[in-house]
């Protein structure tokens, strides 16, 4: 389904270096799942379907809370419908999602014992949250049960976004919290900081292995085609936006966090171009309400003077958490969700996915 009101004219403003200014950006929309689809997270599995894992049973906060996956055989214009993930008698939440070197589905995420935000902590049984793992050997059909990852020295620990699988097979995700300190002790500050974990056994089992950045919670992750690791994090606090960092020696160290968009614009997913440029897509919530994306560099800098929109009809600021998908011809699919949309209000709450094309690079024929 074609929507006009939000076709546009180019890609980049007048002066960019960063890409084909002349390439103009389609948007297609089209409808994943209603009545669910918080937090979407997406990637192309090996065998080339399009795989979503997301939020469904609640709203954006609810104890009801579980995760579902959908699949594409055909590129995104048709899915399956949402088959259960984890559903535990808490609130199963904020997933991260990755594939094996060997093929597995993982799937990590946060358990809540309550029904609302606030100030979690592993100590208190009456408010308990915990992180968790899952995996799938066998496509998606079935899951294992879930094991506990063990982040207590963080207060609390939240995975997020897609998990990276490097060629040595070691797979990377990124997981926020507070600052580290002795299990049982409480800290003066409780400002999110971003974690690097690491797998080396395919995702069963994680450990810390390096801080991301101080001050940030929501990062996604990417390597560059030269190896960079870049990370694009969201900041703690009410006028959060997303700063990028990256790491050349797999992740151990970070550069100084250097302000990519304005307030409002978070949190990131980042994606690696046919050409290796990368690219930056970001929720939106000051108006008009949905999502932005903004094409880089080979080496991952980013001028958001040159971003453009990508969805513009949400109702209201419960929308965004962007998870875009490289396609072939130069385009992208961008998975989001949206408690309504203004023009498909029979939509209701959903998680769609927006197509668009980047780069000059005629698409082919469908």
């Amino acid at each position: 389904m074609k929507l006009p009101h939000v076709l546009l004219a180019a890609l980049l403003c007048s002066g960019s270096t960063f890409a084909d200014e002349t390439s103009p950006v389609v948007v297609e929309q089209r409808l994943v799942v209603s009545g669910q689809g918080f937090f979407p997270v997406a990637r192309q599995l090996r065998d080339q379907r399009l795989a979503v894992v997301l939020r469904g049973g609640a709203s954006h906060v609810g104890i009801k809370g579980r995760l579902d996956i959908v699949f594409s055989a055909d590129s995104g214009k048709s899915w399956t419908a949402p088959a259960v993930v984890v559903d535990s008698p808490l609130d199963d939440r904020n997933p991260a999602f990755g594939e094996t070197k060997d093929g597995a589905l993982v799937v990590a995420f946060w358990r809540a014992a309550k029904h609302t935000f606030g100030d979690y902590n592993l100590d208190d049984a009456a408010h308990a949250v915990s992180t968790w793992v899952t995996r799938s050997e066998d496509g998606g059909k079935t899951w294992s049960e879930a094991s506990e990852i063990d982040v207590r020295e963080l207060g609390y620990g939240s995975p997020f976004g897609k998990m990276l699988t490097l060629r040595d097979g070691t797979m990377l995700m990124n997981i926020y919290g507070h600052g580290l300190r002795p299990p049982g002790e409480q800290l003066p500050s409780k400002e999110d900081h971003s974690y690097l974990y690491r797998s080396e056994d395919g995702g069963k089992t994680w450990k810390r292995f390096a801080t991301i950045g101080r001050g940030f919670n929501e990062t996604g992750l990417l390597r560059l085609a030269d190896g960079t690791l870049l990370a694009a994090m969201r900041s703690a606090g009410d006028k959060a936006n997303v700063s990028t960092t990256r790491s050349t020696d797999g992740g151990q160290t970070w550069s100084k966090p250097e302000s990519v968009s304005p307030p409002g614009a978070h949190p990131a997913d980042l994606a690696l171009l046919e050409d290796g440029r990368a690219l930056l897509v970001t929720g939106f919530r000051n108006t008009p309400f949905g999502v932005r994306a903004v094409a880089g560099d080979a080496s991952g800098h980013f001028d958001w003077s040159s971003s453009f929109a990508v969805v513009t009809d949400s109702t209201n600021v419960d929308t965004g958490y962007p998870s875009s998908v490289v396609l072939t011809g130069g385009r992208v699919a961008t998975f989001y969700y949206a408690v309504g949309s203004h023009s498909q209000s029979e939509w209701g709450v959903h998680c769609g996915v927006a197509e668009f094309q980047l780069g000059g690079v005629e698409s082919p024929a469908r």
